[in-house]
């Protein structure tokens, strides 16, 4: 299950700004938005581009477009089928916003403070991947990206008041990335796809001995709770036969793998990871298929995530 990393577009649209008010009592229930992306890294790819054109919040009957930020500096374009630029559409590359690393796509919207909904439009056709082998050099051309209904969708979040909401969008293209059987293209699972409010989560990062590394990639997967049946900690995908994850399918949130030099420690980070108690397991199971695998780990360690905090958790020989 070792995922080929790529050259992800995906799109989000240009918004209307919302009008600021002066009444005091208006101004004391509102409170300024901000939405940034992230990425857990990913193995094999040189790239991750994803292209935002569409972000629309929804509380109530109330619908607000998001006013994306302006990149002059990017090197990337979102392009349509014919390889033309698309109008009002940001491209961010995901792999210079990894671990607790992120990139704000948009900031300084008034709202309201209550329950929001949100939708980001993912057209079809405006993501590629480029896969490379472990030297890094490209071994295929770039292949189209799907996305479920085009979009992806958040509900049920609450904005509060007072200072402004951090929100980030944590992509975890090991999870999410899916090469159906018979297709040229690649799938955007949505369940790979997590928002955060960064007022409520922190970020894990760990070193893992040089004794325990595999031979080849090590993975660090990330399951929620403490005190797990370790028969029962899944792999990122189900098996189609029984509908579930591995074991009693404790669906893992979450994994990173391990980046190490010759004859040295390795380390990870799990960025944007809300706040409570985890568990991590260290693992040398991958393959190419999308069926769980039965991981078996090295090693099974707890940590608690405070807010606005990195949780230090060390892999050592024991």
């Amino acid at each position: 299950m070792n995922f080929k990393k790529t050259t992800l577009a995906i799109l989000l649209s240009a918004p209307v700004l919302l009008m600021g008010c002066d009444d005091d009592d208006k101004s004391s229930n509102t409170t300024e938005f901000n939405l940034s992306v992230s990425d857990a890294p990913v193995d094999n790819a040189s790239e991750v581009v994803v292209c935002f054109s569409e972000i629309t919040l929804k509380k109530g009957g109330d619908e607000t477009l998001l006013t994306l930020k302006e990149d002059t500096a990017s090197l990337y374009e979102c392009l349509d089928e014919d390889e033309m630029p698309i109008p009002n559409t940001l491209a961010v590359n995901l792999l210079a916003a990894q671990g607790s690393q992120s990139i704000q796509i948009s900031e300084g919207i008034e709202i309201e403070v209550g329950e929001y909904a949100m939708r980001v439009a993912v057209p079809n056709g405006s993501g590629s991947y480029v896969m490379t082998d472990e030297d890094g050099d490209m071994v295929d051309e770039k292949i189209l990206i799907e996305v479920p209904s085009e979009e992806l969708k958040f509900s049920k979040f609450t904005v509060t008041q007072g200072g402004s909401a951090n929100f980030t969008l944590e992509f975890d293209l090991r999870k999410s990335m899916t090469n159906p059987v018979g297709k040229d293209t690649y799938t955007l699972k949505p369940n790979g796809v997590r928002l955060i409010d960064n007022n409520e989560a922190g970020h894990i990062a760990g070193t893992v001995q040089e004794a325990l590394l595999c031979e080849g990639s090590t993975f660090v997967y990330l399951y929620e709770g403490v005190e797990l049946n370790e028969n029962n900690l899944g792999d990122m995908y189900y098996h189609p036969e029984t509908g579930a994850y591995q074991g009693e399918g404790v669906e893992p949130l979450a994994s990173a793998e391990v980046i190490a030099e010759v004859q040295m420690d390795g380390s990870y980070e799990i960025g944007f990871v809300n706040t409570g108690e985890y568990t991590l397991g260290l693992t040398c199971s991958q393959d190419d298929s999308e069926m769980a695998d039965v991981l078996e780990f090295s090693q099974i360690i707890e940590t608690e995530v405070v807010e606005k905090q990195t949780a230090q958790a060390d892999f050592f020989v024991q």
